[in-house]
């Protein structure tokens, strides 16, 4: 009998065209259409429920995760479908598949944990290069029905993909609508689905906006209107291009980063460094071998927050001229910005706290152990500076 691990691939060969119906011993099925390799047809399945699965011609024996699982929305947040928390920091890479060896070494040493890419010939084995170091890859499919059956056919098993439509101004929303059923009709492992730059971010079959934004401020009110996870997958690029779009100062690009994540939001890095001297230099988003600005590495620092952020953190409205999330009593995150403050009073329950005031800029951090009696407050000093934030964990 055929094992795999549950959320693993199984690969298997079909003599044509017709798809393949897989029953599971509690009576849950789940359908795959194959695709065309060379002259061979492959039906491609990950199992999410341990134990017995029969098919025509076959059984299939789930065997116990050795991984999370793919990504699920949870609310306006996500989750691995193991249930704990995932915390997206993106950037965005379409580019020639002459670069791709190089961006993936990048990658793998990067701060970033999900990357844009466009469906291409070569995006089968980004998909499996990113599963490797246990990146997402959030594919750009086109409004084409052909590319999406056989993009989802072939990559929808695996267990680190999203989906998102990128249609032209003028499509019609109807087509749309037709390729996202599709997309969640032909994918048995229910991936993620997005459009970019939705005009109606709010129809049902889209798990999560996909926006582009400038202002990060407005990330609060798509959260509050739509209940849905909010990626802003465009908000502009660091870097010296021609445009506005691809000419952000870094400050302008890790403080948009950090306010619209600490709005609850998953904000995309992007680069765009030309040299003109030199047409062979690509910039980092278009393709290029690595990020060379910057903003990349001082986001290891928002890293390091997002892994250690508590289960539960939401933002909450206590404190409006800065952005924070928290779990009220017990953790604070608060983004200060081009604000120069200095100090922020806090109101907290009684206890022992420890605080972190991080230098987002510089990438440093200042810790203090804080004592808090009664319903009082906490007024934590700054250094009167640009591009701060305040982390705040209860200790006791």
């Amino acid at each position: 009998m055929t094992s795999v691990a549950r959320w693993d691939v199984l690969e298997l060969p079909v003599p044509g065209p017709g798809g393949v119906l897989f029953r599971h011993t509690s009576g849950a099925t789940a359908y795959a259409e194959p695709f065309q390799s060379g002259d061979e047809w492959i039906v491609r399945y990950s199992p999410d429920l341990e134990g017995i699965w029969s098919y025509d011609g076959g059984n299939l024996e789930c065997t116990p995760a050795t991984s999370r699982g793919p990504v699920r929305r949870s609310g306006t947040t996500l989750r691995w479908a193991d249930g704990t928390t995932y915390h997206p920091l993106t950037t965005a890479w379409f580019g020639d598949p002459q670069q791709w060896a190089a961006a993936r070494a990048a990658l793998a040493a990067s701060p970033f944990n999900r990357v844009r890419i466009r469906m291409a010939e070569a995006t089968e084995q980004q998909v499996r290069d990113l599963l490797a170091v246990d990146i997402v890859a959030d594919v750009l499919l086109p409004m084409d029905e052909a590319v999406v059956r056989d993009a989802v056919n072939r990559l929808a098993a695996y267990r680190n993909v999203n989906w998102c439509l990128s249609p032209e101004p003028d499509t019609a929303a109807s087509d749309v609508r037709r390729l996202a059923e599709l997309i969640a009709e032909l994918d048995p492992s229910h991936h993620l689905i997005s459009m970019h730059e939705a005009t109606d971010p709010g129809p049902p079959w889209l798990t999560h906006l996909s926006v582009r934004l400038e202002n990060l401020r407005g990330v609060s009110v798509l959260r509050r209107d739509y209940a849905k996870p909010v990626f802003v997958d465009a908000c502009g690029h660091e870097g010296n291009g021609t445009t506005p779009d691809t000419s952000l100062r870094p400050e302008e690009m890790l403080t948009r980063i950090w306010e619209g994540t600490v709005r609850g939001a998953y904000v995309t890095h992007g680069e765009w460094y030309v040299d003109p001297s030199s047409a062979s230099v690509v910039p980092w988003s278009d393709g290029g071998s690595r990020p060379t600005g910057v903003v990349a590495q001082r986001l290891r620092l928002l890293r390091e927050v997002l892994d250690e952020l508590p289960d539960g953190v939401e933002p909450i409205d206590d404190y409006r001229d800065a952005p924070t999330l928290a779990v009220p009593g017990s953790y604070y995150l608060q983004y200060l910005g081009e604000h120069q403050f200095p100090d922020r009073t806090f109101s907290l329950p009684e206890g022992e706290y420890d605080v972190d005031v991080l230098d987002v800029w510089n990438h440093s951090a200042r810790r203090t152990r804080e004592s808090v009696t009664g319903a009082g407050t906490l007024t934590v000093r700054l250094p009167g500076t640009q591009y701060q934030a305040i982390q705040i964990r209860r200790t006791s």
